[in-house]
């Protein structure tokens, strides 16, 4: 199963609709983890057909939760923003709310930077920003694919109207 990952599209689509476009066929799921709900919801609307999973950030006045937990296959994920997990800060908090809820991933967004790392048996994967990426980084998302096998993690940048995967790894 692969679900495309994104957070903090802060109301500006354009990157979100062409990536969803362009991996439509390639995906069973998409994500967005937050800043801008409203987004969330307009995407949902034109891709019916794949499952969905969506939190507010810290800039959502919404009544919308702020994590939940979803599983695929073998995997329980805990999903949030991250703002009231402190991920800005440090990652530790973010990885005892996952443990605490017996996930083996945990996805955030919030710092505008990608990341994939590891840690005491969880996944930790930030798609960084497709709107407004942070520290010099480029447009970015993410990709989960989720096999028998384990998982794979990605992070693919956007240059000249063009993926490049910037970073992977299999846990």
């Amino acid at each position: 199963m692969k679900i495309l990952v994104m957070s903090d599209t802060h109301g500006m689509l354009s990157y979100a609709e062409k990536v969803l476009k362009d991996f439509e066929n390639q995906i069973d799921g998409f994500m967005h983890l937050g800043d801008h709900f409203d987004d969330a919801l307009m995407l949902r609307r034109k891709y019916l057909k794949l499952r969905f999973w969506a939190v507010k950030g810290n800039c959502d006045f919404c009544k919308a939760p702020t994590s939940k937990i979803g599983e695929l296959s073998d995997h329980r994920m805990y999903i949030c923003h991250g703002h009231r997990e402190d991920v800005k800060y440090d990652r530790l908090r973010l990885v005892y709310c996952a443990a605490e809820n017996d996930c083996d991933i945990a996805l955030y967004g919030h710092t505008h930077v990608p990341e994939i790392d590891f840690y005491d048996g969880i996944l930790i994967f930030n798609p960084g920003s497709l709107s407004l990426p942070r520290q010099g980084a480029v447009k970015t998302f993410g990709l989960l694919d989720i096999t028998e096998e384990g998982v794979e993690a990605s992070i693919y940048g956007i240059y000249k109207n063009e993926y490049k995967r910037l970073e992977h790894g299999y846990y």
